[in-house]
């Protein structure tokens, strides 16, 4: 007796296949498995992949701010509500206590060299991942007040906002000499932070306005201001954008390229979020909205988060619409600091178990097989394809390029 031309192996998977075969159960339970296993496959696929969410903080402490050296690899955090000292410096080894002594700081700002501090009664310091060294300040002869901002490249010449009562002011220091103050250029506007570009080209300053919003309902409001100065002297003060709307919560100038020649910042509020372009003039980017905390990765890309949401989104230059990203519920923080490090996006805020934590994703997981689902079922569905069509070639070849 002649052997079969077909392989014995693909005559026992046609006998599973056949539709009067008495192994038809095994088709059906197979349909069945395939089904519920492709709609959780596609279900876990649409959340964003390699986000985790860990606790760091104590019970009853808050963040208030987290900035990353130039390298991505440590940061030091201003902590609310701390029973010891309110700076945390976080390392690969963890996160430790850094003595602040009787000082109350508000700010923390890189530096090209560590990070500067500043805080209540003209308090300024500079912090080098192991000593906190106070810098004397000269306020000639005015009572030192509260730098509640400081923006600086180097450590030791920049910008700083002051608080006196109700009333800020925009300095510029160098070596220790502080300049006259230069006031708001609106008076119900209160200035909150400033921002100073890496090549020292542009300052911006942000804040919120008392005329534009119900104090009971905390800040509100848009303002958004340039300073010119030479530092040392007395800054001149340009009013870019004022208007209703949410607090600014973020504020991110851009790498020369990744939005183009005429960007130079990405400012973020409660809600909407705008571009500022080099000629001073501030566009409001359409449909994205508000959020609550923001930030910007080694890309360009712009992450948004919004509270508490299971979701969070995405824009940059070479995409027209902003793109949605799910996260599990077992991860979610109510987000109000954004950051990016070392390859990393991070969200801060409350997590599920009512601990302060942070949430952290790698941007180019979902450009990894290994990590992202979605990317893994379409390897598979090519698999699948290669091999029907292999099969499919092998049985034409048994049979002389003929059906079978």
């Amino acid at each position: 007796m002649a052997e079969p031309l077909t392989p014995s192996w693909l005559v026992t998977i046609g006998e599973y296949f056949q539709e009067e075969s008495e192994k038809q159960w095994f088709w059906f339970s197979v349909f069945i498995v395939t089904l519920l296993v492709g709609a959780f496959w596609l279900e876990a696929s649409l959340t964003l992949p390699g986000v985790e969410e860990s606790p760091m903080l104590e019970d009853g402490e808050t963040i208030e701010q987290v900035q990353w050296n130039n390298d991505g690899t440590e940061a030091l955090i201003l902590v609310g509500r701390a029973d010891v000292s309110p700076l945390r410096f976080s390392t690969t080894s963890g996160i430790s206590i850094v003595n602040t002594g009787n000082s109350v700081p508000h700010y923390i700002a890189v530096t090209n060299s560590g990070w500067l501090v500043s805080g209540d009664d003209g308090y300024l310091a500079s912090f080098n991942g192991n000593t906190l060294t106070h810098i004397a300040l000269d306020w000639g002869n005015e009572v030192a007040p509260d730098i509640i901002s400081v923006a600086s490249n180097d450590g030791e010449r920049g910008f700083m906002i002051t608080k006196h009562g109700s009333v800020t002011q925009l300095h510029t220091f160098a070596e220790g000499e502080v300049s006259d103050g230069t006031p708001a250029p609106v008076d119900s506007t209160v200035m909150t932070s400033v921002h100073l570009s890496k090549r020292g080209h542009l300052a911006v300053v942000i804040g919120y306005d008392t005329d534009l919003g119900n104090p009971s309902f905390g800040p509100a409001g848009e303002v958004i201001i340039r300073a010119d100065a030479v530092l040392g002297d007395a800054p001149t003060l340009t009013l870019l954008h004022h208007g209703a709307g949410g607090e600014i919560h973020s504020a991110y100038f851009i790498n020369d390229g990744d939005w183009g020649d005429d960007v130079e910042m990405v400012i973020a509020g409660g809600t909407s979020t705008l571009l500022l372009l080099s000629d001073s003039t501030i566009i409001d980017l359409p449909g994205v909205g508000g959020s609550t905390a923001a930030a910007i990765d080694g890309n360009g890309v712009f992450w948004l988060a919004r509270g508490d949401s299971l979701e969070i989104f995405s824009i940059s230059s070479d995409i027209s619409q902003m793109e949605s990203h799910k996260i599990s519920n077992s991860v979610a923080v109510d987000a109000k600091i954004g950051t990016s490090a070392d390859g990393e996006v991070q969200f801060y805020g409350t997590g599920v178990d009512g601990y302060v934590g942070v949430l952290s994703f790698d941007p180019a997981a979902s450009d990894d097989v290994s990590q992202s689902l979605a990317l893994f079922g379409d390897l598979i569905f090519v698999i699948l394809v290669i091999s029907c069509l292999v099969i499919i070639g092998h049985m034409f070849y048994i049979n002389d390029l003929k059906p079978w």
